[in-house]
């Protein structure tokens, strides 16, 4: 093959730092030749630096796994952006800490912070605290400074005393919080009381929550802090995940993988851009679909108690739900913010006990460095709603067959007691049950009634797209949707979201109604098609049916019989 080279054709190039995507560059035609050049390392001295010093550092090239849970790999995806304000952030805040629930990528961006640094020749180290938890190394200070000499070259005193520009990311540093580590906190401590002490090192330290949430001995206040939102994937970086990810797996043996844009769409609703959990629902995809899955199936599969059951059982994310024994406190607490606080970050007290355990957990998580509290995915309220709010195991099954008859029985099959006790309704002259509660006591319910070898899932308008969040779904062959609201609330906005060209054209679905819960006294002036009208009395014990062309329904509620 003959090749002529026009320099008019050569693009001036541009110097890629070591969390660049090659892809994010290279766009154009496939035919054209790309071409990266890694100088050799330079071994020049930094302005200022001695002879020793430049030898003390070592230069090695640093090799990562295709697929790992913990760390830095090949599928790695942090935009450029992203790393040069969290980088700035380093540099102008000597002592920082990020705090960011399990699974969320602490260790990930403290090993990219690492190579980043010492890209641009300067001492960078990384090290991670979790080799001993439990140890003695946490109270001993000869073993702890043996860990840092074995890990890193040098112990955790000479890196603190160091003569030249030095950074250090110390990940799982919540191990040594309380009473742990009494020498290495000391320094620290030095360190802050002391700019002049400062004028050397950054240390940024990876933790999974603030070490004021310690009930034992806080070891220091540290004012400079991010949250999870520095790890939250953006929509174009799910992207970018996403394509690397089918990239890899096509090499390894699945070709006709491939993950459909609404499907896409999809998991960074669910996840909010998580790392851990984008890169489950990932794998769970490629398990249940190598070869060609179609999109509805896919979104079905999202929306699915077999994706639910498998977060719960495996992901890293959800560890502190398989032996959650959830006091009463903390459940009505849990309650409350599901029912009134639906996808806004929200304001708790930082002392109240069951907000530090929930952090500490990994279920709610801090907004940077404003104390606003947020679940840790979007995909947490649905399993928090699943196991809260779904029927327990004594409350015998009763699987409908058909849609009218599981809609029926999922309201006979109400509590009145629990109805009449909400704490989800308003005052005075409004004093009726939010929407919210109608919706989990009904979750409840009609979890015991799904037809066999299907699931109910709540909120699910997110998996498929829609602009709003379609309150309960039964996945399989069934297809059908229901919404709920109460008292007469905005039914022709209800029911256009169910137009060919409404709110919930992407959901697929085979039979939908919508059920408004109003108070007995609130008439119904036309009955329309797919609603169904349900009266109520004073008591929430008997309920009175309403369709169009069909006889009026009059049905005890049982619920606090089962």
């Amino acid at each position: 093959m003959k090749t002529k080279i026009y320099a008019e054709n050569i693009k001036e190039g541009v110097m890629l730092s070591p969390f660049d995507t090659v892809g994010e560059y290279f766009q154009e035609s496939t035919r054209n030749i790309r071409i990266i050049v890694q100088p050799p390392v330079t071994t020049a001295k930094r302005k200022g630096e001695s002879d020793e010093e430049s030898g003390n550092r070592k230069k090695e090239k640093r090799t990562y796994p295709d697929e790992s849970d913990e760390g830095r790999d090949s599928l790695m995806v942090i935009s450029s952006e992203r790393v040069k304000w969290i980088t700035k952030f380093v540099e102008n805040n000597h002592i920082s800490l990020l705090r960011s629930p399990p699974s969320s990528g602490k260790s990930t961006l403290g090993q990219v912070l690492r190579d980043y640094f010492e890209s641009l020749n300067y001492d960078s180290i990384y090290i991670s605290l979790a080799g001993i938890h439990g140890g003695t190394e946490i109270y001993d200070k000869n073993l702890f400074e043996n860990f840092w000499k074995d890990k890193v070259g040098r112990t955790w005193t000479e890196i603190s005393k160091c003569k030249k520009s030095t950074y250090v990311f110390i990940d799982e540093i919540q191990v040594i919080y309380g009473n742990g580590a009494p020498f290495f906190w000391g320094t620290v401590k030095d360190l802050l009381s002391s700019e002049s002490n400062l004028q050397n090192i950054r240390i940024i330290l990876l933790g999974t929550y603030h070490p004021t949430l310690d009930p034992q001995v806080t070891p220091v206040e540290i004012r400079h802090t991010l949250g999870l939102n520095a790890l939250l994937l953006t929509w174009e970086e799910v992207h970018q995940l996403i394509m690397i990810y089918i990239q890899r797996h096509a090499i390894l043996g699945s070709p006709s993988f491939i993950i459909p844009e609404p499907v896409r769409k999809a998991i960074f609703n669910l996840t909010g851009g998580h790392p851990g959990l984008c890169r489950f629902i990932l794998t769970a995809l490629r398990n249940q679909f190598r070869e060609n899955g179609k999109t509805v199936e896919m979104l079905r599969y999202l929306a699915s108690s077999h994706l639910r059951n498998g977060l719960i059982a495996t992901a890293r994310a959800f560890y502190w739900i398989r032996d959650w024994n959830i006091t009463d406190e903390e459940s009505e607490f849990i309650r409350e913010k599901l029912l009134n606080q639906i996808g806004i970050p929200f304001t708790a007290d930082a002392l109240n006990p069951v907000v530090k355990k929930f952090i500490k957990m990994g279920l709610f998580s801090t907004i940077d460095s404003n104390e606003q509290i947020q679940f840790s995915a979007p995909i947490m309220r649905v399993i928090l709603s699943h196991h809260l709010f779904t029927a327990p195991v004594n409350f015998k099954s009763l699987p409908a067959e058909t849609f009218d008859e599981f809609l029926v029985r999922t309201i006979e099959r109400m509590s009145p007691s629990k109805l009449y006790e909400s704490f989800g309704k308003g005052y005075g002259a409004n004093s009726h049950l939010y929407e919210r509660s109608w919706q989990m006591e009904w979750y409840r319910t009609a979890t015991t009634v799904v037809p066999k070898g299907t699931s109910i899932s709540a909120d699910v308008g997110a998996v498929f797209g829609s602009a709003g969040f379609l309150d309960f779904y039964v996945n399989g062959e069934l297809c059908w949707g229901i919404e709920l609201t109460r008292e007469g609330d905005r039914l022709k906005e209800h029911a256009e979201r169910f137009e060919q060209d409404g709110e919930y054209a992407n959901v697929p679905l085979k039979n939908w109604a919508i059920i408004d819960f109003r108070h007995h006294t609130k008439q119904v002036r036309e009955l329309k098609q797919n609603f169904w009208y349900v009266l109520y009395e004073d008591n929430y014990k008997r309920v009175t049916i309403k369709r169009r062309d069909q006889d009026d329904k009059i049905l005890d509620l049982y619920g606090d019989e089962a």
